[in-house]
């Protein structure tokens, strides 16, 4: 039998600060009277708090206090899709910030962020240069279909749920860590290139990298709690495994995942420079959440492993 892993302190503050449209002003207490009753019985939800900017009244500041980051996840996703709250969801007229905080310990600051930690993993600027990939082992599941497509967006829900579920066990241990940046691996198969393949027949491997002391037992306790708490099939699809890429190519992409083509150019330009040829799959790694982040201001690291 699975032990169950109790976390210390798993509780996390959601912080939106956003603004509604002039229409709104006068009746936003009513609407937002309503929409509280029902996010109130969202599960997980502790306490929740209302603001306004004591200068610009169509500015507010919502602060949640959630059970755990992954309740806190769960629920931004259903507020989206509730029909009880699309009055509610219509009066914003943009979301100005928005993130999710947990209690910082002045006594206790060694939470492992493997961004510090690993500088040359994450470094990358806008021109391509050859870095030397430290291997780790990481969560995965992989899948073929558009990025688009709900079993994409489903496994990338499940691969969360056990990666925070892994850094709450180990919270527990004294030995806490950032989740890091979710990353995927891309490539077709068959005699077309990626770029001629349909977006369906697109092969993904969703990867994110845990620190070295992570065990594989922990991740099978964690992915095992995962299904019991979520009831989510694709989570029993996570797997445990290495990576190395060693020597690789990466270049920094600022923009949309729809404009990579000139990046790409770069990258094989100066492969070709360098004499070096691509031995793996195209690895994208995102620096910012698209959920948070204009488009246009999206920063993605982009890797292709040589030889």
């Amino acid at each position: 039998m699975t032990a169950v892993v109790t976390a210390k302190e798993t509780a996390v503050y959601e912080l939106v600060v956003y603004k509604i449209k002039k229409d709104y002003e006068d009746n936003y207490h009513e609407v937002l009277a309503k929409a509280r009753g029902h996010i109130q019985k969202l599960p997980g939800l502790i306490e929740y708090q209302t603001f306004r900017s004591a200068e610009h009244t169509t500015v507010f500041m919502d602060l949640v206090k959630w059970n755990s980051i992954e309740e806190a996840l769960d629920a931004a996703k259903k507020v989206e899709k509730m029909k009880e709250l699309a009055e509610f969801m219509k009066a914003f007229e943009e979301i100005k910030f928005m993130d999710h905080f947990e209690s910082f310990d002045l006594e206790n600051t060694t939470k492992l962020d493997l961004i510090k930690a690993d500088k040359d993993y994450y470094k990358a600027g806008r021109e391509p240069v050859i870095v030397n990939v430290k291997p780790y082992n990481y969560l995965m599941i992989n899948g073929v279909s558009a990025p688009e497509d709900v079993r994409f967006l489903e496994a990338i829900e499940a691969i969360y749920s056990v990666a925070y579920t892994v850094k709450f066990q180990y919270k527990s241990k004294e030995k806490d860590f950032v989740v890091p940046k979710m990353e995927a691996q891309w490539w077709a198969e068959g005699p077309l290139t990626f770029e001629q393949t349909p977006r369906e027949e697109w092969h993904w491997n969703i990867v994110i990298p845990m620190p070295e002391y992570v065990e594989a037992e922990e991740v099978e306790s964690a992915i095992q709690i995962s299904i019991e708490k979520k009831q989510q099939s694709q989570i029993s699809e996570v797997e445990f495994k290495p990576l190395n890429e060693g020597r690789s190519i990466q270049v920094l992409h600022v923009g949309s995942y729809e404009e990579e083509g000139p990046t790409l150019e770069k990258i094989f330009a100066f492969a070709a420079e360098e004499g070096l040829e691509i031995n793996g799959h195209h690895h994208e790694i995102y620096i910012t959440d698209p959920r948070k982040t204009a488009v246009e201001k999206l920063k993605t690291i982009i890797r292709y492993p040589v030889k």
